[in-house]
């Protein structure tokens, strides 16, 4: 594979990415109470998280739907973000492969911080691949 082709994958990643980023399921678990009060009296208290034998739980404690949205709202900022932000990466590298003599330990620092983190790894896999082949570099 050479350079040109592995900035072909990596545009492909680009476009996929940006036209429909909800082909990702990403899912939060939190560890904790839940307190739901479901109107009229009493309470429901349900521990959450953890794990077999684990002590570290919480508390969530639910006032309103308003919180639920809020934080909803929040919470696709941030991804929203972070879907940029591996956007940015992704563009780097295809323009570091364009140049005449790709800066390897550049590309290589940009792999290496998509790494280990939220982003999926079928990404990290075929970006690391394209990588490989082409100049040498990944996995």
């Amino acid at each position: 594979m050479n350079k040109s082709e592995a900035s072909q994958i990596i545009n492909a990643m680009i476009s996929s990415i940006k036209e429909s980023p909800d082909q990702f399921k990403i899912s939060v678990k939190v560890a904790g109470q839940s307190i739901v009060s479901h109107g009229g009296i009493g309470q429901v208290v349900t521990a959450t998280g953890g794990g077999a034998g684990s002590t570290t739980i919480g508390q969530k404690i639910s006032v309103s739907s308003g919180d639920v949205t809020i934080a909803n709202e929040k919470a696709f900022r941030a991804l929203d973000e972070q879907f940029q932000a591996l956007i940015g990466a992704l563009e780097e590298i295809k323009t570091a492969l364009s140049e005449e003599s790709p800066d390897k330990s550049l590309i290589t620092q940009i792999y290496q911080s998509l790494k280990n983190t939220w982003v999926p790894g079928l990404i990290i896999s075929v970006l690391g691949n394209a990588l490989s082949l082409s100049v040498g570099i990944g996995a």
